[in-house]
């Protein structure tokens, strides 16, 4: 008997589910989440790691009951042991891999990259006046206008509804003028006109924040890697010819018949977690 995935009022068959990830241009997301779960085949997980990541505290020792344990854990967050078994460690072991694939090459790539993570606060007029531009610019400058109030009166951009405020956002997100005029960090300088497409942009910068290589950055830069790693290999994947194709009368064998991660969960505190079944 076959399956179908119902989705609303609407009923889709194998066919309709493939036209469906191409229309909607999920094809390749699949893809990836496909080679994943490859990758995760030889990234396994101790009981240790998985305790210690799930009850947060490393000082703990990992229970004698360690399947109670995970029971009280799915009841907690409200799922199912399938879902923690074929999502929760799957998610768990793309992180471990993340790290062990990419965490050495951290330090490099924030280097690399930081001028783009550098974050600034700014007060922006837009306009598509130039004299006028001018003119405000000149009041901003010589007689210390109020940015705010000729903000909320000039701007014709969404800027207007925070009396001019834009930030924190990241410096290399600016029009490629005004990021280079605030890479010189001169806090409280008024500048303008700035030609930006169709229209004029008067600044000035409020605060610079540099990029620094926190905890947080570091994730920021690790997804950074897997991202560019994982587009790669999809790339590669969907420009080979025949790696993609729709087939039909696949042997039984071929097909998955279990969910990935489905096998129990091992008894010993040092067993290695199950991972991807086929």
């Amino acid at each position: 008997m076959s399956n179908y995935l119902k989705i609303g009022d609407r009923t889709l068959d194998g066919d309709q589910i493939i036209s469906a990830l191409i229309r909607y241009q999920l094809l390749e997301t699949m893809v990836g989440q496909i080679l994943i779960d490859e990758v995760l085949q030889n990234v396994p997980l101790s009981k240790q790691e998985l305790f210690h990541t799930l009850f947060g505290n490393t000082e703990v020792p990992v229970p004698d009951d360690f399947d109670g344990f995970i029971s009280q854990w799915c009841q907690l967050k409200g799922v199912t042991l399938d879902y923690f078994k074929s999502v929760v460690l799957r998610e768990l072991q793309l992180q471990k891999f993340k790290q062990l694939r990419f965490g050495d090459q951290v330090e490099s790539e924030f280097l690399r990259c930081k001028a783009e993570m550098d974050q600034v606060e700014y007060s922006l007029i837009q306009l598509t006046n130039l004299s006028l531009a001018q003119e405000l610019y000149f009041q901003l400058r010589d007689d210390g206008a109020d940015f705010a109030q000729l903000a909320q009166q000039y701007s014709v951009g969404r800027e207007r509804l925070t009396s001019g405020w834009v930030g924190p956002v990241p410096l290399a997100t600016l029009p490629i003028e005004v990021a280079a005029l605030f890479r010189s960090e001169q806090i409280g300088t008024v500048y303008g006109p700035v030609p930006v497409a169709d229209s004029f942009w008067v600044v000035r910068l409020e605060r610079f924040t540099a990029a620094r290589l926190t905890e947080a950055t570091r994730a920021d830069v690790i997804n950074r890697l897997y991202n560019q790693w994982l587009q790669a290999q999809i790339r590669a994947m969907t420009q080979t010819p025949g790696t993609i194709a729709i087939q039909t009368n696949v042997p039984a064998e071929a097909v998955e018949s279990e969910p990935l991660l489905s096998q129990t969960i091992p008894s010993q505190a040092n067993e290695r977690l199950p991972v991807a079944a086929h």
